[in-house]
């Protein structure tokens, strides 16, 4: 295979793999709420990540998804961008550390989960 056909394969290759970015909800003042990411064309296009907006305009959450299910780590935020939480997921059922914030910033809760089942919760207000 010369170079020019290996190129021509190669970028093939990425456009069929390459993600495309969809507006699904705007707020009433025009700003997007709920912007998806989708990998593939029409029907058969499947969702691989998802941003959801405050009005205005700062991020609530992003997650990414695998064949269509919750899939590694999401991270959600206050209205003012702290972080408020943060959870692992595989195969669509939580799994690791959930790991809750107060709105300055300090940790003050720990869930850990098991293919979805709450298995341990560490309260770090109460220093449990």
């Amino acid at each position: 295979m010369n170079r020019a056909s290996l190129l021509l394969a190669a970028l093939l290759l990425l456009a069929a793999c390459s993600t495309h970015r969809h507006v699904a909800s705007k707020h009433a003042n025009g700003r997007p709420e709920v912007v998806l990411f989708l990998k593939g064309k029409g029907e058969a296009a499947e969702k691989v990540m998802e941003k959801v907006y405050y009005p205005n305009g700062q991020l609530d959450y992003v997650g990414h998804f695998l064949h269509g299910k919750e899939h590694g780590e999401w991270n959600y935020f206050y209205e003012d961008g702290t972080r408020k939480y943060t959870e692992h997921w595989a195969d669509g059922l939580e799994e690791g550390v959930q790991i809750e914030y107060a709105p300055d910033g300090q940790v003050y809760m720990e869930k850990y989960y098991e293919k979805g089942r709450l298995v341990r919760t560490v309260d770090k207000a109460k220093g449990q």
